[in-house]
C-alpha cells in the first residue's frame, strides 16, 4: 500500500506541478493529501483486481477449454463402472481447473469430495440434469477468499456437467442391466432346482417303486395270480400318482389352458367346481400378451378366486380385463366379507404382490365399492417390447 500510495503522489505531482522537480522535498504538500484520499477510496478494488489477476496466472485454467473438455470426455469414455466415475471426474475437475473444492452428490448423498473450500470463497452449485431427471449436483468453489467463479469457469463447468450427467445415467442402466440378467439366472437356477428337486424326492421314487413292483410280479404271476392281480391294482395306483405329479410339475411351469385354450377362455374354466358363479369380460379382440404376462395374470385371477370362495364366503365374483397400447389391467371383485379391519397379508396376498412386482406391474388389494373385495393389478406393456 505504501508503494502504491508513493507512485500515486508522484503521478500527481508530475501531472499538476508547475516546474520540474528535482528531489522529494520539492513534491507540493497538498498532493500527499491527494495521493492519501485517491490511495483510500480505490485501494480496495485496485487490489481486488490485481489479486485476482496474478491468482489467474498463477492457479487459474492452464489449458484452453476445449483441452479441459477433451480430458473430461476421455475420462468418461474410459468406461468406469458408477462408483468409480465421479470421484474421476471429480478429481480431473479439481486437478485441470486449479479448483481447491469438489463436491459431488447423487441420489440425495455425496458421493465423492475432493479438497476443501477456502475460507469466504463462493460456492457454485451445478445441477447434473438428463432430460428432465436430476442425477445429482456438482459444487465447486471460488480459488480464493472472496473469489468466485468467472462466468467462462461456471459455462465451462455446465457443458461438462451435461456430459457428465449422459454418462453417469448411461452407466446406471448398464448396471441395473446387469443386475436383472442376474436376476433372471438367479430365478432360472432356482427353477432349475426346484424342478429337480421335485424329479428327484418326488416322481423318481414313484418310478423305482413302479419298476421294483412290475420286477416282483414278473416273478409271482405264475406262481401266485391271486398276488399278482393285487400286485397290479398298486401298480395301476402308482402310474396314477406318477401322472399327476408330471401334470403337477407341467402347470407350474405354465398353465397347459393357456396353450390349449388362450387367456380368455382359461379365466373363464378357472375353479369351475368351487361354487362361485363368476362373469369374465375381456376385450375384444384379445390382444396378444407377452408369456409371463399372460402366466402372471392367469395365476393372480386363480389366487384371487381361491381367496374369494374358500375364505370371503363370495357366491359372485367378477372378472375383468382390459387392455391399451401401454398397459393391460385385470380387476377381480366378489360380493364376500372383504378384508378384515386389521387382516395380515397371507402367502396368497404376497405371492401375488411378488408377481406383479416381478413384471413392473402395481397391484391394489381393498374393499370393494359395493362391498366385498376388489383386486386390481395393471402391467405396462412398454417394458416387454
Amino acid at each position: 500500500m505504501i508503494w502504491y500510495a508513493f507512485v500515486v503522489a508522484g503521478l500527481l505531482a508530475a501531472i499538476t506541478a508547475s516546474r520540474p522537480i528535482d528531489s522529494f522535498s520539492d513534491v507540493p504538500w497538498w498532493s500527499h493529501a491527494i495521493a492519501l484520499a485517491v490511495v483510500v477510496g480505490t485501494w480496495s478494488p485496485v487490489a481486488t483486481y490485481v489479486e485476482r489477476g496474478v491468482h489467474q496466472l498463477a492457479y487459474g485454467q492452464r489449458d484452453d477449454a476445449y483441452d479441459v473438455a477433451g480430458r473430461v470426455y476421455r475420462q468418461l469414455q474410459a468406461d468406469p463402472s458408477p462408483d468409480e466415475l465421479l470421484p474421476a471426474v471429480a478429481a480431473l475437475l479439481a486437478d485441470t481447473l486449479a479448483l481447491p473444492y469438489v463436491e459431488i452428490e447423487a441420489d440425495g448423498d455425496v458421493v465423492t469430495t475432493h479438497g476443501s473450500v477456502p475460507h469466504g470463497a463462493a460456492v457454485a452449485t451445478i445441477p447434473l440434469r438428463y432430460h428432465h431427471l436430476t442425477l445429482g449436483t456438482l459444487r465447486v468453489s471460488g480459488r480464493r477468499r472472496r473469489d468466485g467463479l468467472s462466468a467462462a469457469d461456471v459455462r465451462l463447468l455446465e457443458d461438462l456437467a451435461r456430459h457428465v450427467a449422459i454418462t453417469l445415467h448411461a452407466a446406471r442402466l448398464t448396471t441395473a442391466v446387469q443386475h436383472s440378467r442376474e436376476q433372471l439366472v438367479t430365478a432360472r437356477e432356482e427353477e432349475r432346482r426346484r424342478i429337480r428337486r421335485d424329479l428327484h424326492d418326488g416322481l423318481g421314487p414313484t418310478l423305482a417303486s413302479l419298476g421294483l413292483q412290475l420286477g416282483v410280479l414278473q416273478r409271482t404271476l405264475r406262481a401266485d395270480p391271486t398276488a399278482a392281480e393285487l400286485l397290479v391294482g398298486e401298480l395301476r395306483t402308482g402310474v396314477r400318482q406318477a401322472t399327476a405329479d408330471i401334470r403337477r410339475l407341467v402347470y407350474e411351469l405354465r398353465p397347459p389352458m393357456l396353450d390349449e385354450f388362450g387367456l380368455a377362455d382359461a379365466l373363464r374354466n378357472l375353479n369351475p367346481t368351487d361354487g362361485l358363479a363368476r362373469s369374465v369380460s375381456v376385450p375384444e379382440p384379445m390382444p396378444t400378451l407377452p408369456a409371463a404376462v399372460e402366466v402372471a395374470i392367469y395365476r393372480i385371477a386363480a389366487e384371487a378366486l381361491h381367496n374369494a370362495a374358500r375364505h370371503a364366503g363370495a357366491t359372485r365374483c367378477a372378472v375383468e380385463l382390459t387392455a391399451s397400447p401401454d398397459a393391460v389391467a385385470l380387476t377381480v371383485t366378489d360380493d364376500g366379507r372383504g378384508l378384515p379391519e386389521n387382516y395380515l397379508a397371507g402367502v396368497g396376498h404376497h405371492s401375488m404382490r411378488e408377481r406383479s412386482a416381478e413384471l413392473g406391474g402395481t397391484i391394489d388389494m381393498g374393499p370393494a365399492p359395493g362391498g366385498g373385495t376388489r383386486v386390481a393389478v395393471t402391467f405396462p406393456m412398454r417394458t416387454h417390447d
